[in-house]
C-alpha cells in the first residue's frame, strides 16, 4: 500500500493493518522481502517515478551526460543515486553534508559528490546536467534549471529548500529544457482527483511497473546502505525533529510492534 493519500487523507499511517480499497494493493515482488519495501517507501517509489519520467519525459540516456541528484544524502535522494547508477547513469550527487557522506554516496553509486548549488546567477548558466532529479525545490530548483543542458529534463518533486521557484523562461524557450513534475499518489477512486476509470487503471498499472522496476534495479547491498535505522514506534517523536533538521540520513524503518534495534 502506497501513494493514495493514505496516511495524509486517511488514518492508518503508522498502523499494522489498514482497510483500504482492494484496488490501492499491488502485489509485492517475490525478490523483495517486506522490511524492504518498507525501505523503499514512498520516497523509493517517488524516486523510480522521477527516473522513470526522465527517460520517458525527458528522452534521458546515459550517453547524454551526467545526472544531478539534490537532496542526495535524504532516502528520496540516497534511493534515486542508487537507480540512476543502476540503470547506466553518471551520477553527481549534491547535498549540504558532502563531506559526511560523501563516502556513503560513492558506495550507492555516485560517480561525483558536491555541495549544495549555488543560487542562479542569471537566466542561463553553464550546461553541466543532461537530467536532474531535484527534492529540495526553491534556489537549488532554480539553479539546476539554469544548468541543465539541451534538450534535458528536470524531475522536481521535493519542498526541503522552499516551495517558492524563482526562475525565468529562457531554459524552457531557449535550451527546451522540460520540467517535469513528480506525485506518487497515482489514485484510484479518491477525491479531489479525476473520476476517469481508465486514468485509475493506467495509474495502477504505473504503479506495478515501478515496484518491478525497483525490485529489478535495487541490489540488497544498495538497500542496506539506505537503510538508515530499525526504531519502534514509541521512538517517531524523538526522531522526527531529528529528521527535520537534517540529522538522519537514509530511510528509518518504523517496526510499529517492536522496539528500537
Amino acid at each position: 500500500l502506497t501513494g493514495n493519500k493514505a496516511g495524509q487523507h486517511f488514518d492508518g499511517g503508522y498502523s499494522e493493518r489498514a482497510t483500504c480499497q482492494a484496488e490501492w494493493l499491488v502485489p509485492l515482488p517475490t525478490t523483495l522481502t517486506a522490511e524492504q519495501s518498507m525501505v523503499i517507501g514512498t520516497a523509493g517509489m517517488t524516486a523510480m517515478m522521477c527516473v522513470l519520467h526522465l527517460e520517458r519525459a525527458g528522452e534521458l540516456r546515459p550517453s547524454h551526460g551526467p545526472v544531478l541528484v539534490t537532496g542526495a544524502a535524504g532516502g528520496l535522494g540516497q534511493i534515486a543515486v542508487a537507480l540512476l547508477s543502476a540503470r547506466g547513469f553518471e551520477v553527481v550527487a549534491s547535498t549540504g553534508r558532502a563531506e559526511q557522506q560523501e563516502a556513503h554516496l560513492r558506495r550507492l553509486g555516485a560517480a561525483e559528490v558536491v555541495g549544495r548549488l549555488e543560487p542562479p546567477s542569471g537566466p542561463l548558466g553553464k550546461q553541466r546536467w543532461a537530467g536532474v532529479v531535484d527534492s529540495v525545490g526553491g534556489t537549488t530548483l532554480a539553479s539546476a534549471i539554469t544548468q541543465t543542458m539541451y534538450r534535458g529534463a528536470v524531475a522536481s518533486t521535493g519542498v526541503a529548500g522552499g516551495g517558492d521557484l524563482s526562475a525565468t523562461v529562457f531554459p524552457f524557450i531557449l535550451r527546451g529544457v522540460r520540467l517535469l513534475g513528480v506525485d506518487s499518489t497515482l489514485p484510484w477512486n479518491v477525491d479531489g482527483y479525476p473520476a476517469d476509470k481508465e486514468r485509475w487503471r493506467g495509474w495502477r498499472d504505473e504503479r506495478r511497473l515501478l515496484w518491478e522496476l525497483l525490485a529489478e534495479s535495487l541490489s540488497p547491498e544498495a538497500l542496506s546502505l539506505v537503510h538508515s535505522d530499525t526504531i519502534g514506534l514509541a521512538d517517531v517523536p524523538d526522531y522526527a525533529p531529528k529528521i527535520l533538521k537534517g540529522g538522519i540520513a537514509g530511510r528509518v524503518l518504523v517496526d510499529v510492534g517492536g522496539v528500537r534495534s
